[in-house]
């Protein structure tokens, strides 16, 4: 079956970039020092990076494998298949729920990672049953289902996931997290009493969570230190 193939495949690269996702995680929670004063939140963005490259690779990989059996498919254990996949997404789709209220980019990486893996093996529990319905009931063999399943839910997953890589990339190289956020504060600065005028206006995400701003502002009064602080 190629669906349990890929699965197999993904769950591995998943259990190993899940880890190393989690010790980022963890590390991302520590406070500032002398070597990083904002702290260590992007390790886990680094950690959304790493685990999007991974995906799309065995996404990949289950493709090559996919596409040549629609030329000449096989046909699976259909029986296996369908235990398999009772296990597959049982386990799956628990931890899947668990990291459903992740906020942080990492985390949500992570929940499209295990995602992936329940839609794969709902795909091989399609696959059995239908598999075995038509064999019992209709005596026809249906083994080109296994990879057009196969090739569904992983195209679909790749969407995704090089949806959220592309937002990991943009933050990663600094970009502004939001336009609509940018527009709003300086929006609210500009209407601060004595402001004239804001330049050097920098905002940037360190996580996709956390964000960090700089900027000039001109004020048309003179001020004692104090006041200056309070603006």
């Amino acid at each position: 079956s190629t669906a349990i193939m890929a699965d197999a495949v993904h769950d591995l690269g998943d259990s190993l970039s899940i880890g190393l996702a989690w010790g980022l995680n963890k590390l991302s929670k520590k406070s500032h020092d002398k070597m990083f004063s904002y702290g260590y939140h992007r390790f886990s963005l680094l950690g959304a990076l790493i685990n999007g490259v991974v995906l799309i690779a065995g996404s990949i990989w289950v493709l090559t494998i996919s596409f040549p059996r629609l030329l000449s498919p096989e046909m699976p254990d259909a029986q296996g298949m369908l235990w398999l996949a009772i296990l597959g997404v049982t386990v799956n789709g628990y931890a899947a729920f668990k990291l459903s209220d992740g906020k942080t980019l990492n985390e949500r990486v992570l929940n499209w990672h295990l995602l992936e893996d329940v839609l794969g093996w709902v795909a091989v529990l399609i696959v059995a049953i239908v598999l075995i319905v038509s064999i019992v009931l209709m005596f026809i063999e249906l083994p080109i289902l296994d990879p057009i399943l196969s090739i569904g839910f992983t195209l679909f997953i790749l969407f995704n996931v090089l949806k959220n890589l592309h937002t990991a990339i943009r933050l990663f190289l600094q970009a502004t997290p939001e336009q609509a956020i940018q527009e709003k504060i300086k929006i609210e600065l500009s209407s601060l009493k004595y402001i004239e005028d804001i330049h050097h206006f920098h905002l940037w995400s360190l996580d996709g969570e956390r964000h960090v701003l700089t900027a000039h502002l001109v004020v048309n009064h003179y001020f004692d230190q104090q006041e200056y602080m309070a603006i």
